[in-house]
């Protein structure tokens, strides 16, 4: 959904391949995504971006790269979930972390019934998925080319089983916090008053616990997936602009 938005910017957008072989700890899954990164950046600056719990992947790695991560941008982002403030207003889907933080063995077969869902029956797993979702969210299921972009999500991240999301999700819910003072890049946020999946707190915490971040900037009817969809021009555009300002700079 972004992609439109970079080419008109004339942005090349590189997505991390996340189904990594091998049964991989937390640090040596995190390094082998910054390895990947670097090699793909060949020596240029480097600016990550990422939405819901791809925000975690993005500070983390933002952290091991150090000084050379030029920027972040993090949208509907979730803060880490040691920080109990960070939870309020979450919706259902707090449950799925609580398990993946404390009753793993659930966790992994809620992941296992999801994955089956979204073979057999996806459009009943986005209607769980999106029971209760807050603001513009619902109206997305409305719309044909939405659907079937959220749609082919599911299938791709279930595609080689559940071991990447497990990954990725039980990677979250670590604590991580105290990474946050390694990232040395500037950091631009996005969020929806209206997220109850990721709650605009979490948003606000990063802002106030990265070096370099910039104010929140808010929708009042966005939640989860509206904002990045009514954000993804308005992203492009931040990215275009401190590029530019970057050569400017060197120049």
């Amino acid at each position: 959904m972004l992609h439109q938005a970079a080419l008109a910017h004339g942005i090349k957008l590189l997505v991390v391949e996340r189904s990594l072989p091998g049964k991989l700890d937390s640090a040596a899954y995190l390094q082998q995504l910054a390895q990947q990164i670097s090699d793909h950046a060949a020596g240029q600056p480097i600016r990550l971006l990422g939405f819901s719990i791809g925000a975690c992947l993005a500070l983390r790695v933002a952290a091991r790269l150090g000084e050379r991560v030029a920027e972040v941008y993090l949208l509907s982002a979730a803060a880490p979930l040691q920080i109990p403030s960070n939870s309020v207003g979450m919706g259902a889907g707090r449950y799925t972390f609580l398990w993946a933080q404390h009753y793993p063995r659930l966790f992994r077969a809620f992941a296992w019934y999801q994955a089956l869902l979204a073979k057999v029956s996806p459009g009943l797993l986005l209607k769980l998925l999106f029971a209760g979702a807050g603001g513009k969210d619902p109206e997305l299921l409305h719309h044909a080319d939405t659907q079937a972009w959220l749609v082919d999500i599911q299938r791709a991240c279930f595609k080689h089983g559940t071991r990447s999301y497990v990954r990725d999700v039980e990677l979250y819910v670590e604590p991580w916090a105290a990474e946050l003072n390694n990232v040395t890049a500037a950091a631009s946020l996005w969020h929806g008053e209206a997220d109850n999946w990721a709650p605009i707190a979490m948003s606000i915490y990063l802002q106030e616990h990265l070096r370099y971040a910039s104010a929140v900037s808010r929708g009042a009817e966005h939640a989860h997936y509206s904002c990045l969809l009514e954000n993804a021009e308005t992203v492009m555009a931040t990215v275009q602009l401190n590029i530019s300002a970057t050569r400017a700079a060197e120049s």
